[in-house]
């Protein structure tokens, strides 16, 4: 029994079991980056129908249309800010934080 145990090369088990790990998480830091730029491109759609609306209000809006379109054209950059900005953040944590050996 001693014999058989001391037969099996560790090394090759945990750099198996390793890899195994690192295949998981490279899999779901790849969905991650995906689900990112699919949110990305609805961002851009969403940004530019808050600017149409924006100076929807602008123009048309009458003497209340100046403080309506801000609200839009501000909540607009932001949002599309923000979500742009997701992937660099993602990317900086994923060189920054290694998981496994």
């Amino acid at each position: 029994m001693l014999d058989l145990l001391n037969s099996v090369d560790v090394t090759q088990l945990t750099s198996h079991l390793t890899l195994g790990a690192a295949d998981g998480m490279s899999g779901l830091i790849e969905s991650g980056k995906s689900i990112i730029k699919w949110m990305q491109r609805i961002a851009i759609v969403a940004a530019a129908l808050a600017f149409g609306v924006g100076g929807y209000h602008l123009m048309l809006g009458g003497e209340r249309g100046r403080h309506k379109c801000v609200a839009w054209f501000v909540g607009g950059a932001v949002g599309l800010i923000i979500v742009m900005g997701a992937y660099q953040l993602a990317e900086g944590v994923n060189t920054n934080v290694h998981f496994g050996g």
